[in-house]
């Protein structure tokens, strides 16, 4: 009789084994599952003091703003920029060679970052606030940007596009602006630098009239770090005319966002119960 039961309880012997690998096996991929949610819920490298970087040139004359150090900030303000060390914020109100940045309470041009990032979206984006040509030639207008110290979204890599916007407040011809936005690894704040996305140009009729264009599709920029974001827009600014405009790089993750990864979590749990059911059944 002892031999006859021998067999069953080998076999129930394996079953149990074969019950507590699977079982295992589970554990080791949720383990694995929190730690990729953790990644991407809590970022991808720790994010440090963000720092900011706008130029602005009007044919020969070139003015900046590069807030990353204390000299840089004393020097901004001398240039009539309005800034802090290290922030995600730059302003300009005042004359540049003949052409006038807004006036009053109102910012001529005005650069921001939502530095270290969010999930969702990483951007920079600069704002130019009725730009006038005080003179009577033709003007070309160049304005430069860079926001770095960026940590989300996490992973990598990430979609890039770009997007810009102009208005005729005041003109008798036909303007263009022209704008690419740049997705940097080295997170420098070097306008220019790496992944580009180009808008399509963005042409205005004589005022009052708007146009706004985006970049057809995203192109994918791959990042091992911290990251920064730059774009470069210029236009030529016809004598006596006045301007507003805006333009925006940014990216956006293409991996699953934590919701979508703990609804997989929840299924593999489930996985999991459902496994040891059939353990104790056995």
């Amino acid at each position: 009789m002892r031999g006859a039961r021998a067999g069953p309880q080998q076999g129930t012997s394996k079953q149990n084994e074969h019950f507590r690998r699977s079982e295992a096996s589970m554990k080791r991929l949720l383990g694995s599952l929190g730690l990729a949610f953790g990644v991407v819920a809590f970022g991808y490298t720790p994010s440090a003091e963000a720092a900011s970087f706008l130029s602005i040139q009007v044919a020969a004359t070139t003015i900046s703003c590069n807030n990353s150090t204390a000299a840089g900030v004393i020097a901004c303000t001398a240039a009539g920029f309005d800034t802090t060390l290290n922030s995600n914020l730059i302003s300009f109100t005042g004359n540049v060679a003949g052409v006038s940045f807004g006036g009053g309470v109102i910012a001529g041009v005005q650069l921001s970052g939502n530095q270290p990032g969010t999930s969702a979206q990483a951007f920079s984006t600069d704002t130019k606030t009725t730009v006038t040509n005080t003179t009577g030639g033709n003007l070309a207008v160049t304005v430069s940007f860079a926001s770095n110290n960026f940590s989300l979204p996490a992973g990598s890599p990430l979609n890039l596009s770009a997007s810009q916007g102009f208005e005729a407040v005041n003109s008798t011809a036909n303007m263009s602006q022209n704008f690419t936005g740049y997705g940097d690894a080295s997170n420098s704040l070097v306008p220019a630098t790496g992944t580009a996305r180009t808008t399509p140009t963005c042409t205005v009729n004589p005022s009052p009239f708007s146009c706004a264009t985006n970049s057809p599709s995203p192109v994918l920029f791959a990042r091992a770090g911290n990251f920064a974001l730059s774009g470069v827009e210029s236009f030529t600014l016809l004598a006596n005319s006045t301007v507003n405009g805006h333009a925006t790089v940014q990216v956006t993750p293409t991996v699953p966002e934590p919701a979508s990864i703990l609804l997989l979590g929840t299924g593999l749990i489930g996985m999991a119960r459902t496994l040891r059911r059939r353990k104790q059944n056995a």
